[in-house]
């Protein structure tokens, strides 16, 4: 009978990334599903084909907002796939390679559903906010957001080519091919996010300051600390894969940061199309609708208020709208629910 090699003592530098970033994974996936299941309760009347592939228009106010490319269930399909190709990669590494180190450097189906379904997925949502940066700028801002696509499209072709010549030579690599193709794919990505996050920062900061009537104050406050939030977070997890490449050329540290970074764009997508339940909430006052066959009915508050007692009250405003108009929180068919007493 046979006998495994005896085990490095330093084994855990190679078990610990792989097992560390596949249930960061998995973890994302699941809040990937909880923001896909408030994406299609909310929007229910988003055509089906531009979930898919197309543009999603809502109401004019804030269409500069969500007048996008979701491709909301192409990126969960994807996202899909890998997660259960990752649960592929842990029984190879840790179940059917029990005991045997060179399991641990076999990268099975990482070398895919990491680098590659991960490129496109933020390949993806890049292409995604230049277009809505383009968009904030009226249009204005066309080289900046191609300077953006090239960076993304950079930084996805390495992330190929590093997915595939590691396949190609069943192992974590740790040569100079690989921290080149590493180096140029992350770097590319860090560059096009801080691209994004400055410009969009820029523009959202421009329009609440001219007061043009776009949104108010605080809806604006409120995309623009999201777009710092989700930007930073993206950045940094690229930031940390970038030296965890330059401080541990000889191990696999890197893989465990870059399991998460699809999962991070895909829900960095999806909580920016969401957002626009937050806008809604402004442009309707946080106003409670309920729906007839044929009217829609918004009971809209005031900020409360004491009376002379000192006793608490709230005037509410009671404004209709036929179904077959557009009403302030539903689309052109006024077919969407929102019950908000807050």
């Amino acid at each position: 009978m046979s006998t495994c090699p005896p085990l490095p003592p330093n084994i855990a530098e190679f078990a610990a990334p792989l097992l560390l970033g596949t249930v960061g994974n998995w973890m994302l996936y699941g809040v990937l599903l909880v923001q896909l299941y408030v994406y299609v309760y909310n929007f229910p009347r988003d055509r089906r084909l531009l979930k898919l592939l197309g543009t999603s228009f809502l109401h004019r106010q804030y269409d500069v907002l969500s007048n996008s490319f979701p491709t909301v269930y192409t990126v969960f399909s994807l996202e899909t796939l890998q997660t259960v190709l990752t649960g592929v990669d842990l029984y190879h590494w840790f179940a059917t390679g029990f005991g045997r180190f060179d399991s641990l450097t076999d990268p099975n189906m990482s070398a895919f559903d990491g680098p590659i379904i991960g490129s496109v997925v933020s390949l993806t949502v890049q292409f995604f906010f230049a277009y809505r940066v383009w968009i904030l700028s009226e249009k204005k801002s066309g080289w900046l957001c191609i300077v953006i696509c090239v960076c993304s499209l950079i930084g996805a072709g390495t992330a190929f080519g590093g997915g595939v010549y590691t396949g190609v030579r069943h192992r974590f690599a740790n040569g100079r091919t690989l921290k080149v193709l590493a180096f140029t794919w992350l770097s590319s990505t860090i560059l096009a996010d801080m691209l994004i996050a400055v410009m969009m920062l820029y523009h959202l900061i421009k329009r609440r300051n001219a007061g043009d009537g776009f949104l108010s104050n605080r809806a604006l406050s409120r995309i623009v600390r999201l777009t710092i939030e989700t930007n930073i977070l993206t950045t940094t997890v690229a930031i940390v894969s970038l030296l965890m490449v330059a401080i541990f050329p000889r191990n696999n540290w890197f893989t465990c940061p870059t399991a998460v970074l699809g999962k991070l764009y895909s829900n960095t997508l999806l909580v920016s199309l969401n957002n626009r339940i937050a806008i809604r909430d402004e442009l309707t006052g946080r106003g409670a609708v309920v729906k007839t066959r044929s009217q829609a009915v918004m009971f809209r508050g005031t900020t409360p208020s004491r009376d002379a007692t000192g006793s608490m009250y709230v005037e509410l405003e009671k404004v209709q709208h036929p179904l077959g108009e557009r009403t302030p929180s539903g689309d052109s068919l006024g077919q969407e629910r929102v019950f908000d007493l807050s």
